[in-house]
């Protein structure tokens, strides 16, 4: 066995599911949940949670709360919200020697399909090929140009097999409808990104669940929650069983 196997499989070495929540956000600047990230990190450090998504910045100021939980480094970046448009690319501007020397249990970055999305895709195999060098799994994001489009079948669909293919460990998936069929063609553990924000998360989580992913990773369903220790909790029992 490998020493990227070894550190993909330890991932999901909680009864082999991975429940992440996701700090990363404010990369595109204010948000909601996360004018003090450090203190919202030490509130979940004895939660059900296994790992904490977040940015190298906050990776650094929040050390000792990182120490808790798996680290998992954001490490792809696009615009701003005060951007005109969305970017067709986010590029990587965290090193493989970054994340070995943080400890990054695993990185995740962005890859958008859709319009003329060759040079995401290209940018994201190459970075791939980068990280698997020093053994660091990959979990890929899928986008969509057109942001509208994310949460469609056939972004996630394409998109999961198509970051399979070029490498990536895991893929974090948007929920559709079909999604046994974007678990089904996907070669590699897909986890659940994001989920609508309202009462129905539940609902997206045990439907995600029956059709075969491997983890949640959720950000504002969370963070934004006045009982987000009691939902976390929930959630858990609901990927775990």
């Amino acid at each position: 066995m490998n020493g990227l196997r070894r550190n993909t499989e330890k991932l999901f070495s909680n009864g082999g599911k991975l429940f992440a929540m996701a700090t990363d956000l404010p990369q595109v600047g204010l948000v909601e949940g996360l004018t003090d990230t450090k203190g919202l990190l030490r509130s979940c450090m004895d939660s059900e949670l296994d790992a904490f998504l977040t940015n190298v910045g906050i990776a650094h100021l929040a050390e000792e709360e990182m120490l808790h939980k798996k680290l998992i480094l954001r490490t792809s970046s696009g615009g701003t919200m005060m951007a005109t448009e969305f970017t067709g690319v986010q590029k990587n501007h965290v090193s493989p020697e970054t994340a070995l020397a943080m400890g990054a249990d695993a990185v995740v970055m962005m890859m958008v399909l859709g319009g003329p999305d060759y040079a995401s895709i290209q940018d994201a195999a190459t970075a791939i090929d980068a990280y698997h060098r020093l053994s660091i799994p990959v979990v890929v994001e899928i986008l969509a140009a057109d942001y509208e489009k994310t949460q469609t079948f056939d972004i996630q669909a394409n998109g999961a097999r198509v970051a399979a293919e070029l490498g990536a460990d895991v893929v974090k998936a948007f929920y559709t409808d079909k999604f046994e069929t974007v678990v089904e063609n996907c070669p590699v553990p897909i986890i659940l990104a994001g989920g609508p924000k309202g009462s129905d998360i539940y609902d997206t989580a045990e439907a995600a669940v029956k059709a075969g992913v491997k983890g949640l990773c959720f950000g504002r369903n969370l963070f934004q929650s006045e009982d987000r220790l009691e939902r976390i909790a929930r959630l858990n029992k609901i990927l775990r069983g």
